[in-house]
């Protein structure tokens, strides 16, 4: 029993300690796997937050650069009136400068003109007179209607020129709210990019983890697969020993009886008593032999 302790005990021991130690790599893989599953499922929701994120950016500058574009046409178009505008300025300027006369005298006299020819007697040469003098009239007052065209024509220019400028803010508004969106886009999509980033990081070190905890396994399993083979040789020498020790303890007790059968014929011989041993070694001895 001693021999058994001293030898089979330490081996087993180490047996169930190396055991022991793989069940418990086995449960820290365990809850690595489940740790690295939950990474993969947060790295796909950001994957998909990232691919969300990055289409409404890309949307609202697609939408960005054609408002821009009809932004700079309301420009263009506000350009090329505001240079109708200033033409027309200097053409009205040209024909005020050419004005034959005061447009106030001129239409006095000739509203003076047409009630005279309207209201009084004339002889044929008066007649003619003020009707040439009416139809001047008439020819420098038309002067004044080509600068009333030209006013009509500059105040429609510009009531165009500020429609196509309330237009123009009202794109460019747009621009700005959509560009601020689009920003917000971005930095949606540059924050899932950098946790995606940290938590790439974080596989990377339970892959290695688990990776190490493996090779770690592996050469648990050998030490374990040596502290069997030691357990076993333990356990034959154990078994051989005590077989030994059965064998020299029967080889004992045959010698003793034999001693004790030799006697019990010798005092059959003399007459003599037999002790109980010595009967009972008799006995053993002819059943063994087969004798009666």
């Amino acid at each position: 029993m001693e021999n058994r302790t001293v030898e089979v005990g330490p081996t087993t021991r180490q047996l169930q300690a190396i055991q022991q130690q793989i069940e418990d790599y086995y449960q820290r893989l365990n809850a690595l796997r489940d740790k690295k599953n939950a990474l993969l499922t947060k790295l796909s929701e950001l994957q998909d937050l990232a691919l969300n994120a990055k289409s409404e950016r890309d949307e609202k500058n697609r939408i960005i650069s054609e408002k821009k574009r009809i932004r700079e046409q309301l420009h263009k178009e506000k350009a090329e009136i505001s240079e109708k505008i200033k033409a027309l300025i200097e053409k009205k300027r040209a024909l005020l400068e050419s004005a034959p006369g005061s447009e106030a005298s001129l239409v006095k006299r000739y509203k003076e003109l047409t009630w005279k020819y309207q209201t009084t007697s004339l002889t044929i040469e008066e007649d003619r007179k003020l009707v040439q003098e009416i139809t001047e009239l008439e020819k420098k007052l038309v002067h004044f209607k080509k600068v009333k065209d030209v006013d009509q024509e500059i105040s429609s220019l510009r009531a165009k020129f500020n429609e196509l400028k309330d237009k123009a803010n009202a794109v460019h508004q747009e621009v700005l709210t959509l560009a601020e969106e689009s920003k917000k886009s971005h930095d949606k999509l540059m924050a899932a990019h950098e946790e995606g980033a940290k938590i790439i990081d974080e596989l990377n070190s339970v892959r290695a983890e688990m990776n190490t905890i493996w090779e770690t396994i592996k050469e648990s399993k050998t030490k374990l697969s040596d502290a069997r083979t030691k357990y076993e040789i333990a356990k034959t020498v154990q078994l051989q020993r005590k077989a030994q020790e059965l064998a020299e303890r029967a080889k004992l007790l045959l010698s003793k009886r034999t001693e004790l059968v030799a006697r019990a014929n010798e005092k059959l011989k003399k007459g003599e008593r037999l002790t109980f041993e010595e009967y009972a070694a008799l006995l053993e001895d002819r059943e063994a032999n087969g004798s009666s």
